[in-house]
């Protein structure tokens, strides 16, 4: 029989076979930095001590709400059909429910081997009908070919610089403190290894204009996750300008693919990706989200 409880940071190590990579890097930042400690919460599933399932939730404090993104609900392969992953997400909205967390999100990704089997999952607990967050668009080495990735000389006064060249507390500081700028695009995410070859920034005399930002899914897999350009910039094909110099270095040092990650809140963006990636995408997908309403 197994048991089902709450876990701390520390258990991060003994759970890890049942996470993703880049999660398991994120509760370790989260674990050194005394201000995150309350950001992710873990609910296992044992038997005799060895963990059989684990659930990982990020909260998320939204102004007026609060809500937890399940960012991993997984059941080791010979303990699935037990009614494990009911029963932790029975416990997680227990818990939530004691913290005053109104909602919890899924994000998934179609077009996988378990994604009918998520769907399935979702309409049996009561989850919303998922509705796409975003299109990935999915390109190989042969992108190279696009007549866009050409070298173009970037208007007067405007300059890239590798995001990795400066301290945070320098870009943060060289930033627009005034720019609304949706959390999607937010240079700052840490789900994953930030890719230093080819996140890049766009800069003028009066601080940061826009930036291009990468991360290392995989050795042979870059994600294209936020691209922003200042109001200002925005009509004269920039953000495309950055994505070729990014691809280009990408393709310079030897690393096949890429994912191209476009939001549906960004109508401009998705219109030019049809158009200049679209062609040459071996196949695309769409990030999914449902939510399970909590009171």
């Amino acid at each position: 029989m197994y048991k089902i409880k709450l876990l701390a940071l520390r258990d991060k190590l003994k759970y890890k076979p049942l996470m993703y990579q880049w999660l398991y890097l994120q509760l370790e930042q989260s674990e050194q930095n005394p201000g995150e400690h309350s950001r992710f919460m873990m609910i296992g599933a044992e038997v005799a001590d060895i963990p059989v399932g684990l659930a990982v939730l990020e909260l998320v404090d939204g102004g007026t709400e609060r809500y937890a993104i399940v960012q991993s609900l997984f059941v080791a392969g010979a303990w699935r059909r037990k009614a494990i992953a009911s029963n932790i997400l029975e416990e997680v909205r227990r818990i939530c429910l004691e913290k005053q967390i109104d909602n919890l999100g899924l994000y998934y990704y179609s077009g996988k081997s378990s994604t009918d089997i998520i769907e399935a999952w979702l309409r049996q607990t009561g989850w919303t009908e998922p509705i796409c967050d975003a299109v990935v668009f999915h390109i190989q080495s042969d992108i190279a070919q696009a007549s866009w990735l050409r070298e173009r000389p970037l208007p007067s006064g405007l300059e890239l610089f590798k995001w990795a060249d400066r301290t945070e507390q320098e870009l943060i500081s060289s930033m627009d403190e005034t720019a609304v700028i949706p959390a999607f695009l937010s240079p700052f995410k840490s789900f994953a290894p930030m890719e230093p070859r080819n996140s890049l920034g766009l800069m003028s005399d009066e601080g940061i204009k826009g930036w291009s930002m990468t991360y290392r899914l995989t050795e042979d897999t870059i994600l294209y996750d936020a691209v922003y350009i200042a109001p200002e910039y925005q009509q004269i094909g920039l953000a495309f300008q950055m994505l070729a110099r990014s691809v280009r270095l990408q393709l310079e040092a030897g690393i096949p693919y890429g994912m191209f990650t476009v939001n549906r809140g960004t109508p401009v963006m998705m219109k030019l990706a049809q158009q200049w990636l679209a062609p040459y995408a071996w196949k695309t997908s769409e990030k999914r989200v449902s939510y399970l309403p909590l009171k």
